[in-house]
């Protein structure tokens, strides 16, 4: 009767420390569910075809399989992404290499630990009706850019690569921020600061045939014109949610890059305003240049870094000593291959 009497005590301890361990993990379980880690990501601009790998990782679930809640936002003023991802008021922002280099040379403790784009987008474009077809062709001719200091350097760059003796000085160079377009298609301008992806086909959408002239074609190093950058803090108290952030990142670009259309449609739902006539050919130009060659996601070269750094602390713009190598890190992207 002892023997019993021990064997069903056993056996009700089992089940009462089993019931325990069941109620306590569901409530691990749900507590993750019920409260994510709320993570903050200022884009660059309003959304469009680049952002499609992070409209596909929302939707598919993979950032909440990560057990985080991502909030992305378009700001007010895209010139203050840096400051307030070094701030720590924006986990994550989506920004550009040269902007990063910059930033860090007044101090800002930003980092990059993805690239978006594997190549610069950057180029001058005419109206194949012009006849100007190269930079040579500018000489003197009117040249519309944002007023973004990189900008200068650029066009003085393949300018007098390509003859151009005094580069920006032989054009006028004028400053119309973001209508550089709109004066071009409307005669104002004889040519326009651009990305290749993106006002070349608004422009032929409208029936206008365009020329493009492509910085990197005429001398200016490669670079990564779009990374998603954190600060330092992030990066070394929570590496965990940097790590989480990216996997489900990438999960979501290189889904879009195999089904870019199908990446553009998910994102007209949630954005209705999203003009697809557009964006399915922009993400069709986009895709091919988010995985690096070697297949990985958002990896970054460091000579890329330390020539593109050199290249602007040669032309002037870098005015202030930084190490191009504090600039970006692999480490996460790398683990994730």
């Amino acid at each position: 009767m002892n023997k019993k009497i021990l064997t069903i005590g056993v056996v009700i301890l089992v089940l009462v420390i089993g019931a325990f361990y069941f109620v306590k993990n569901s409530e691990i379980q749900n507590n993750t569910t019920e409260n994510p880690t709320k993570i903050s990501v200022a884009l660059d601009w309003l959304p469009y075809a680049m952002h499609s790998g992070l409209y596909v990782a929302k939707e598919r679930g993979y950032f909440a399989d990560e057990e985080l809640d991502v909030d992305r936002h378009a700001p007010a003023d895209a010139a203050t992404i840096l400051q307030t991802v070094a701030q720590g008021r924006d986990n994550f922002g989506l920004n550009y290499q040269p902007d990063v280099l910059l930033a860090r040379s007044e101090g800002l403790p930003v980092v990059s630990v993805a690239a978006l784009t594997q190549h610069s987008l950057a180029a001058l474009m005419t109206l194949q009706e012009s006849g100007l077809k190269r930079p040579r062709d500018l000489k003197g001719k009117r040249i519309g850019h944002a007023g973004v200091p990189l900008e200068r350097l650029l066009f003085d760059t393949i300018l007098k690569n390509d003859g151009v003796k005094n580069g920006i000085e032989d054009v006028q160079f004028t400053n119309v921020g973001y209508d550089a377009l709109t004066g071009l298609l409307a005669g104002q301008l004889d040519a326009a600061s651009v990305y290749y992806t993106n006002q070349p086909i608004i422009a032929e959408n409208q029936g206008r045939k365009v020329n493009i002239m492509k910085v990197t074609d005429y001398g200016v190093p490669d670079y990564y014109d779009l990374v998603i950058v954190t600060n330092e803090d992030m990066i070394k108290n929570n590496p965990k949610t940097v790590e989480r952030f990216l996997r489900a990142a990438t999960k979501g670009y290189k889904e879009a890059a195999a089904n870019p259309k199908e990446a553009i449609q998910l994102m007209k739902k949630l954005n209705p305003e999203l003009d697809t006539a557009v964006a399915d050919k922009e993400v069709l130009l986009e895709a091919p240049i988010w995985i690096a060659n070697n297949g990985i996601f958002g990896w970054q070269e460091e000579s890329r870094w330390l020539n593109f750094a050199q290249w602007m602390k040669d032309g002037g713009l870098l005015t202030k000593p930084v190490d191009a190598r504090q600039a970006f890190t692999n480490s996460f992207v790398e683990s994730l291959k």
